[in-house]
């Protein structure tokens, strides 16, 4: 069987605007583009698949059903309004620091698919049947970038959202792009 190649997206700072740790569905705003972006990756042989850390849940902020309700959120605005939907989602609420008085214990843990680790990637491709080695993912911050290296995937740095100003992990994209229509524009047109 022929495998799938896939865009793998970051949400909040790449797909979203950026307002630091989303917790309430009606924080969910689309960045510039993003459903135009993310309608060419629709109407291309990629798969779209959104990745996210989403320590909300750890932290206690919101429940882990409230954190898929925000993820509703924002399929309901790129589809209801746009009409483009994403392949999938896979969201990591672990968090692995310990010792705040308001977290959930729950979720603090270490865990794979914290990215920069590759859970979630893996969950994804096996489900999916995704070619890696063909694959990219786009992202806003060093995390992001780093998951793609570990994951043998091409990285493109966004400059929206953090725009790699996170400074978690000294390394370098494979590519950088104004926003996620650029990049997915770059991909398309190689």
């Amino acid at each position: 069987m022929k495998k799938n190649k896939c865009i793998f997206l970051d949400r909040d700072g790449t797909i979203n605007v950026y307002k630091g740790l989303i917790y309430r569905k009606e924080d969910i705003e689309l960045e510039k583009d993003a459903a135009k972006a993310i309608k060419m990756i629709n109407n291309s042989e990629y798969l779209c698949v959104v990745v996210s850390n989403q320590p909300t849940v750890a932290r206690n902020l919101c429940s882990i059903e409230q954190a898929w309700e925000i993820n509703e959120r924002l399929e309901e605005l790129l589809f209801e309004e746009n009409g483009v939907y994403l392949d999938d989602i896979f969201i990591c609420p672990h968090h692995p620091d310990r010792g705040y008085p308001e977290e959930n214990v729950e979720y603090k843990i270490e865990c794979g698919c914290r990215k920069p680790k590759i859970g979630m990637i893996i969950d994804a491709a096996r489900k999916h049947n995704i070619d890696l080695s063909k694959s990219y993912i786009i992202g806003d911050t060093t995390i992001d970038i780093m998951t793609g290296k570990n994951a043998g995937l091409s990285a493109i740095l966004v400059e929206t959202g953090l725009a790699g100003n996170d400074k978690i992990y000294d390394v370098k994209p494979d590519f950088r792009a104004t926003n996620l229509f650029y990049a997915v524009n770059m991909i398309l047109n190689r």
